[in-house]
């Protein structure tokens, strides 16, 4: 066997055996997709962030993990909301890729929030999102080189319901947020012949804040936390630190406990567009496997949806 065949079949032997062991983002703690940069893709966990930014608000994030190894997770989301009827209320759209492997899942929900002013200048959004679920794992397609009969069929499961509520709590220079974007626990178990291993999808549950220091236009930071939990699973915490320089160029760290050290930098090239890259440098035991992680975000704010002025940048 030459060296390219050796390494294919290495490849696909690996994603057989974290399939079979458990070791995949789906098995372990984070089945909903994980970002870098959750502070400008809110929206996707918390339903409640719906219209917040009061302009019509589309988002585009391409997560590339694990770089360098064949089959590795990749995400791609498309996100869409506007605030309606004089801002209280707002209406959103999101859909979500997520694949690994022989695992390709698909998120697609439609979510409403009503906001409701608390102080002169505290907001307090409330949140629901409804949508569908589907997930596929082509089990024949990998080449094991040995008869098993977990790998002669390929598990799919049709679209799945799901349903979701948050809270957002905000101003122009603070926000506090909590959610639960997965209510309904989902079998995927199919006709799968193992045990232990792609079993459910489990109830999400989310934690975040951030707030924004400092007066002066030239500097200000920025500094955020989003915990997640998902039972069976320890929790996982990313806490960051970010400088804004001029309401233009940013950059700043992350540091997810145990799983990764993250650099993030961005740019508002206009009061409507933004754009954003992180980088993650792995800690966690899969770090053999894993050359990095990749994650761009860019966002866009249509004039025509606009108040009289647009902040710029937004915060969150």
């Amino acid at each position: 066997m030459g060296p390219l065949l050796k390494t294919i079949s290495l490849r696909r032997y690996l994603w057989a055996f974290l399939l079979l062991t458990g070791i995949t983002p789906l098995a372990t703690a984070q089945q909903e997709p994980q970002y870098s940069q959750y502070m400008f893709n809110t929206m996707t966990v918390n339903p409640a962030y719906t219209g917040t930014r009061e302009a019509l608000n589309v988002l585009l994030l391409s997560r590339h993990q694990w770089a360098g190894l064949e089959g590795a997770p990749r995400s791609y989301d498309f996100a869409v909301h506007t605030p309606l009827n004089s801002q209280k209320m707002g209406l959103g759209l999101s859909m979500v890729t997520d694949n690994y492997g022989p695992v390709s899942n698909l998120f697609l929900n439609v979510s409403y929030a009503y906001r409701i002013r608390v102080s002169r200048k505290l907001q307090l959004s409330m949140g629901i999102k409804g949508g569908f679920f589907n997930y596929h794992v082509g089990l024949r397609g990998l080449n094991t080189d040995a008869s098993d009969p977990a790998f002669e069929k390929d598990l799919e499961q049709k679209f799945k319901p799901n349903a979701g509520f948050g809270l957002y709590l905000y101003s122009d220079h603070f926000y506090m947020g909590a959610s639960i974007p997965r209510l309904i626990e989902t079998d995927l178990s199919g006709n799968q012949t193992t045990t232990g291993t792609l079993s459910e999808l489990q109830r999400h549950y989310y934690l975040m804040a951030g707030v924004v220091f400092g007066r002066q236009r030239t500097f200000k930071f920025k500094p955020s936390f989003i915990t997640r939990a998902v039972e069976g699973a320890p929790l996982s915490t990313e806490i960051t630190g970010q400088l804004l320089f001029n309401e233009t160029l940013w950059a700043g760290a992350s540091y997810r406990i145990d799983q990764a050290i993250v650099l993030l930098t961005g740019i508002q090239l206009s009061p409507q567009l933004m754009v954003g890259y992180s980088y993650d440098f792995p800690t966690s035991d899969l770090k053999p496997f894993d050359s990095g992680t990749h994650e761009v975000v860019i966002s866009y704010d249509f004039k025509g949806f606009m108040k009289e002025r647009l902040v710029s940048p937004r915060y969150f």
